[in-house]
């Protein structure tokens, strides 16, 4: 019996740690693991790439075109002749796939929606694409629902596909707080920490950071000992916007601003920390909520993008208006206020958004 031939198409998997990264790479390793189990052989490219890491991808699987996009499009249609399915990882990527099902219509496509690239209405060949598609996987049940409003998309087509947490993520089993970050930052033991991990993106607006600075000096006034770490690469732009937030309302002793947070620090601040809030409204899932509640951090979001996937519809944290300041006031000081209970949390996220979890969706998937 013949082998399926399956090939993987992204824009980059290794060469950023943004959530499609991070999908992208789980996915691979996913597809790799379930080789044998399916019978198929899988083959990834990505656009960007310079390498590959090989914990998820043996390197002879997976080429990188290091952003020469003209040879990564040939090469990709040409591949997609002799492949028996191609799954198309972003958007961008349209008219690899849009090719593949005019020269090959009966051979399978899948394409996977994140999020913000269609939550508006998309045309040319982006709009073909979805036609085209045999199946679309989107992360959430949000995404899903923008592409059946808004890119009229049969809802029969569309599969919710909720991220995972990196196979290799450390888990840990004990949750004291890093005295060498308290050290660094200046916490002192009666503090607690506020913290928020995302891209500062003067494009976007939609994280709900700087709603949260705006009302530190309530929370202060309540009584509450707080610092709060805004951490993740900025823009200029948006980094003078947040700095003069700051000095405006006189909170430079209450806002630490780090930048980027190296990975091997990362788990660490999740750990110093007594609440991960990120009242967003653009999500197409959050991974990094995951990763918070796996290092047993209780988790704030919006409840209109796909947070509400990540908590599990408000069962694995707690959901407010993201335009309501007064909510997001009352959600901080109740987290706040109650005993944290890191391992039954972790175990709960594990529960829905395990990577053997994650295997098993993609299994049934790709059994279809």
């Amino acid at each position: 019996m013949k082998q399926r031939k399956i090939l993987f198409l992204v824009l980059t998997a290794f060469s950023s740690t943004g959530g499609i990264e991070k999908f992208n790479r789980a996915f691979m390793s996913a597809m790799v693991r379930l080789e044998q189990t399916l019978f198929f052989t899988s083959c990834f490219a990505g656009m960007y790439d310079e390498q590959v890491d090989e914990q998820y991808v043996p390197a002879k699987k997976f080429r990188a075109y290091s952003g020469n996009r003209l040879s990564f499009v040939f090469q990709s249609v040409f591949r997609s002749f002799v492949t028996d399915e191609l799954i198309i990882g972003h958007m961008n990527l349209a008219v690899i796939g849009v090719c593949y099902k005019f020269f090959r219509p009966n051979k399978k496509l899948i394409v996977i929606c994140h999020g913000i690239e269609v939550f508006e209405p998309v045309t040319g060949l982006k709009k073909k694409l979805l036609q085209k598609a045999d199946r679309i996987l989107a992360v959430s049940s949000f995404t899903r629902q923008k592409l059946i409003d808004l890119q009229d998309v049969p809802q029969e087509k569309i599969i919710v596909f909720p991220n995972t947490i990196d196979p290799h993520f450390a888990l840990t089993t004990h949750f004291s707080k890093p005295a060498y970050l308290q050290q660094r930052y200046g916490i002192h033991e009666n503090e607690k920490v506020i913290f928020t991990l995302t891209r500062l993106n003067s494009e976007e607006g939609y994280k709900g950071y700087d709603k949260l600075i705006s009302i530190l000096p309530q929370l202060l006034q309540d009584g509450l000992q707080v610092k709060y770490i805004l951490a993740g690469k900025a823009d200029t732009t948006e980094a003078k916007r947040m700095q003069e937030l700051i000095s405006t309302l006189k909170l430079e002793h209450h806002v630490l601003m780090p930048g980027f947070i190296p990975d091997e620090e990362v788990n660490d601040h999740y750990l110093l920390s007594d609440v991960f809030v990120m009242p967003s409204k653009g999500e197409g899932f959050g991974i990094v909520f995951l990763e918070a509640m796996a290092c047993g951090l209780p988790v704030i979001a919006g409840n209109k993008d796909g947070s509400t996937e990540a908590l599990q519809f408000g069962e694995l944290g707690t959901l407010i208006d993201p335009d309501s300041q007064e909510q997001l006031r009352a959600a901080i000081k109740n987290v706040l206020q109650q005993k944290k209970e890191s391992g039954v949390l972790q175990q709960k996220m594990l529960s829905y958004f395990s990577f053997d979890k994650y295997k098993e969706r993609l299994q049934q998937h790709l059994r279809a």
